[in-house]
């Protein structure tokens, strides 16, 4: 007969698992939104980086809310507007942090100099002419396809939650530099965690029916390639590419979306 102790200590250790799980939660919402998620005692950059498995969680969230704003403006609005609306949300909720990155990396990857000098492009916050094209030309597909007359808000809620867990399965194993928030995340990616993103992008998939799993697999070929590119031009990846990799997985997202069956 197993005495009640053993019951307590299973429960106390259910608990704790519950109370981590949700800390890592909020912990990515945090840093992946502009919600002012309040975390007791304060993570470290070790507990950032160790929330990194719940990223297609946050990215699911963020697609509810964007699914839900999408459902409510299409009865007020024509598609048109009602596109425009939700991309400009998209960007407001999450703090424009990928878009940044698509910013800087296309500055970077675009110019004609040395591979050297690329990288200290990348590193600059200011953002040149092809950052600005770039980022014009990311929103324009977004909002013409979500515009589309045939776009699925299924796809519209895995697009966010695709996009975050195909950045870190195309990321895993690339070569990074210096102490950055992407470097660090980088060298947090171990096999158990890359498991768990892998499982929950593609269970979110799943709710997408075949066009879901082939926007997943056509996300991943994308921020593959577009990793591949900026190891070729810059020599290595950090935060910024990350977010061109969430950046452009999410818009290939929308385009397998609204394209004809």
């Amino acid at each position: 007969m197993q005495r009640p102790g053993n019951f307590r200590c299973f429960g106390y250790l259910v608990r704790g698992i519950k109370f981590g799980m949700l800390r890592s939660l909020e912990i990515a919402l945090g840093f992946l939104t502009v919600f002012k998620v309040r975390v007791e005692p304060p993570p470290d950059s070790t507990e950032i980086t160790g929330s990194a498995w719940t990223f297609p969680v946050v990215g699911a969230i963020l697609g509810l809310l964007l699914a839900a704003g999408h459902a409510v403006a299409v009865m007020c609005f024509p598609a048109s507007v009602t596109a425009v609306l939700v991309v400009v949300a998209w960007v407001f909720l999450t703090g424009g942090l990928h878009l940044d990155g698509w910013a800087d990396c296309w500055d970077a990857l675009a110019a004609s100099v040395p591979l050297k000098d690329r990288y200290e492009i990348l590193k600059d916050s200011r953002v040149g002419t092809f950052g600005v094209v770039a980022v014009l030309s990311l929103l324009a597909v977004k909002t013409t396809a979500i515009a589309a007359g045939e776009f699925s808000a299924v796809m519209l809620f895995l697009a966010p939650a695709i996009g975050r867990g195909v950045m870190l399965i195309a990321a895993s194993g690339a070569v990074h530099r210096g102490d950055g928030m992407g470097a660090l995340f980088l060298s947090a990616l171990n096999k158990p965690m890359l498991r768990w993103v892998t499982g929950i992008t593609v269970v979110l998939a799943l709710l997408g029916g075949w066009k879901g799993l082939v926007a997943l697999g056509a996300a991943y070929l994308g921020s593959l390639w577009f990793r591949r590119l900026a190891e070729s031009r810059i020599g290595v990846i950090n935060g910024d590419v990350l977010g061109g990799m969430c950046e452009l997985s999410e818009a290939i997202v929308l385009l397998v979306a609204c394209a004809s069956p």
